[in-house]
């Protein structure tokens, strides 16, 4: 692997991990024209990959995950002397949204060989990202609701965390359609948005607990090194680059160039799978 591949990967998943255009369809097709397999080849690189694009995250959501954490510990300590308000603090709600939401993720190790065959198929890629340039449409449509971590309910939580199983399908964007979903139960856009990265952290670990096992077994190449560091480096640049400009536009209520950005990139997909 050289140097320079490993920043384009590293780019690549930090812009597409947070940008609503679809990292894992991104990640197939580039798989399929360039003839690389990242994620079974280079395991451990992708593993640490993700790894970068979650200290983006961290990183630009720094004092949201900070207080979320401090309020997980004195809920735990009021839990124990038997007097506990789930309420208490915005934190606090906003803590246990953010759990509730990860719960339909349990059924993925149910359906994850089917949705691994998926990843097999360029033109089922194109098509999911027309899909996702439908599910942008929708979240320009939704406006701007009032609801804030004061104000969301469990409900929205739970609302938010199933259609996030859709962006299982390569192709469709996690982050638009979680931001989506947010819009659509009357989420304020700023905290749509906020709300879809913070429940990305769950995500992206739980991801990578299928394989890090399996990566850790196929064994460290020292010759590597610089590449692995070069792309976790891109992979976290990019990833905060590309959280700030979701943040922007969410600001400016327009997805309409990610829209037509993935019906061209669907449409390239679609012809050439057809045509190689």
């Amino acid at each position: 692997m050289s140097v320079w591949f490993a920043a384009l990967m590293g780019l690549v998943q930090g812009f597409t991990e947070f940008l609503p255009i679809s990292s894992s369809g991104h990640l197939v097709l580039i798989q399929s024209f360039l003839g690389r397999d990242i994620e079974h080849d280079y395991m451990l690189f992708d593993v640490l990959l993700h790894f970068g694009t979650l200290v983006s995250v961290f990183i630009c959501f720094w004092p949201d995950i900070r207080d979320m954490i401090l309020e997980f510990f004195r809920l735990f300590g009021e839990c124990i002397r038997g007097k506990f308000d789930l309420k208490k603090t915005p934190a606090r709600h906003l803590m246990i949204m953010v759990i509730i939401a990860t719960l339909p993720m349990i059924v993925v190790p149910l359906v994850n060989d089917y949705i691994e065959k998926l990843f097999s198929s360029p033109l089922l890629v194109g098509c999911m990202l027309f899909v996702t340039a439908l599910i942008l449409y929708i979240a320009d449509r939704a406006g701007n609701g009032k609801k804030t971590a004061e104000s969301a309910t469990w409900k929205d939580a739970l609302f938010v965390g199933i259609l996030q199983l859709v962006a299982l399908v390569p192709g469709i964007t996690r982050s638009g359609t979680t931001i989506m979903a947010g819009s659509v139960r009357g989420f304020k856009r700023e905290f749509a948005v906020k709300f879809a990265f913070l429940m990305s952290i769950p995500v992206i670990l739980g991801a990578n607990v299928f394989t890090i096992k399996e990566a850790v077994t196929q064994g460290f190449d020292t010759a590597l090194l610089l590449p692995y560091i070069v792309g976790v480096l891109c992979a976290a640049l990019a990833g905060i680059a590309a959280i700030a400009m979701v943040r922007y536009i969410a600001r400016r209520k327009n997805y309409r160039g990610f829209s037509i950005y993935c019906c061209c990139a669907g449409a390239l997909a679609i012809v050439l799978s057809l045509i190689l």
